[in-house]
C-alpha cells in the first residue's frame, strides 16, 4: 500500500481543457495571433509560458507576458465550464478514510488552480497544494513531485504519481515515483503508453489499483 498519493490537476482531477484551450483562443487573439488547437493540446502539462513560447514564432514572443496575464484573465471567465471528473471526490474520500497523504501537484498557476478548488470545495482534501510558483523548473524536471513527497514527510518509493500527461510521467520516472495515467488527453497517448506506465479510464480504478 502506498502512504501518498500525489495528483496533477488539470487533466485529472478537473475536466479543463477546453476552458483552458479558450482561454489561450482569447489572449493570443487579443493580440492579433491564433495557433493551431493541436499544437497546445500537445503540450498540456506544462506552465503556459511555456507553452506560448513553444508554439509562438519566435517575433511573437516579446509579448509572452502579457499573453500570460491576458490568458489568466480570460480563464476567470472560461473556468466556468470546469467540471470536476466523475468519481474523483470518491477516490479522494476512499483515500482520506484509508489514511493515504494526498498531494495536489500541477504546473498551473496558484490563482487559477484556488479558485478551481474552492469552487467545488475540493481543497480539504489535499494535505499540499504545489503550483508553477513553488517550483523553478517546471514538469517534467521532477522538482515539484519531490517537493510535494517532502511536503508530505514521507519517501519517493511510497508515492503514487496520477497524472495525464507525458510530462507527469517522465517527471515522476526522473523522480524516483510510481505512476499511473488517466486517460483524457488522447493527443499524448501514445507517448505516455509507450513510457510503460499503468493507464486507467477513470478515477475511481485506482480505488482497485491501490
Amino acid at each position: 500500500m502506498f502512504r501518498a498519493v500525489i495528483f496533477d490537476f488539470d487533466g485529472t482531477i478537473v475536466d479543463s481543457y477546453e476552458a483552458h484551450l479558450e482561454s489561450f483562443r482569447k489572449a493570443l487573439s487579443k493580440f492579433g495571433l491564433a495557433v493551431d488547437d493541436e499544437e497546445i493540446y500537445r503540450r498540456f502539462g506544462k506552465p503556459a509560458r511555456q507553452i506560448l513560447f513553444e508554439v509562438l514564432p519566435q517575433q511573437a514572443r516579446s509579448h509572452i507576458d502579457e499573453l500570460v496575464k491576458e490568458k489568466r484573465i480570460q480563464f476567470i471567465e472560461t473556468s466556468r465550464q470546469v467540471r470536476v471528473f466523475d468519481g474523483v471526490e470518491e477516490t479522494l474520500r476512499y483515500l482520506k478514510e484509508k489514511g493515504i497523504a494526498t498531494a495536489l501537484a500541477t504546473s498551473a498557476d496558484r490563482p487559477s488552480v484556488m479558485r478551481v478548488l474552492s469552487r467545488f470545495g475540493l481543497e480539504e482534501y489535499f494535505d499540499v497544494i504545489l503550483s508553477a510558483e513553488d517550483v523553478k523548473a517546471a514538469k517534467p524536471n521532477p522538482d515539484i513531485f519531490i517537493r510535494a513527497a517532502e511536503g508530505l514527510n514521507v519517501g519517493v518509493q511510497e508515492c503514487l504519481v496520477v497524472g495525464d500527461s507525458a510530462f507527469d510521467v517522465m517527471a515522476a520516472k526522473e523522480a524516483g515515483i510510481k505512476t499511473v495515467a488517466i486517460a483524457s488527453n488522447p493527443f499524448q497517448m501514445k507517448e505516455i503508453r509507450s513510457l510503460g506506465v499503468p493507464v486507467i479510464s477513470r478515477m475511481t480504478e485506482l480505488m482497485e489499483y491501490l
